[in-house]
């Protein structure tokens, strides 16, 4: 199952090219960690762009969270900097897919 799928439909950005050209088709090279840290900035960043004007930027985000960024995670936060917020959405579901097959897997060993 391709986890990433919705990432070949043609509404696909410029910054969701960069960061499969960076990280990898299924963004491997980011890890766990990274990724249920992505998770949390991206839920923030719609969570407070839907409230607040204020969030256009979300590194902003960064500060309102307990994520404590990697290279690689810092690198990705700066690709996403002014992500659409659908394709922020779309990130989210990817990555929550991800990372449930990996709790699935954890748990059949």
């Amino acid at each position: 199952m391709e986890v990433f799928s919705y990432i070949d439909q043609p509404a696909q950005t410029p910054e969701i090219d960069e960061l499969i050209t960076e990280f990898g088709s299924q963004l491997q090279k980011l890890t766990r960690e990274d990724k249920l840290g992505l998770r949390v900035l991206l839920s923030t960043y719609s969570y407070l762009l839907d409230t607040q004007e204020k969030w256009a930027l979300l590194g902003a985000v960064l500060d309102e969270t307990p994520v404590q960024p990697s290279k690689e995670l810092d690198e990705a936060i700066a690709i996403l900097e002014e992500v659409d917020p659908d394709a922020a959405e779309g990130l989210i579901e990817a990555f929550t897919a991800q990372l449930s097959q990996y709790h699935a897997h954890e748990e059949g060993h």
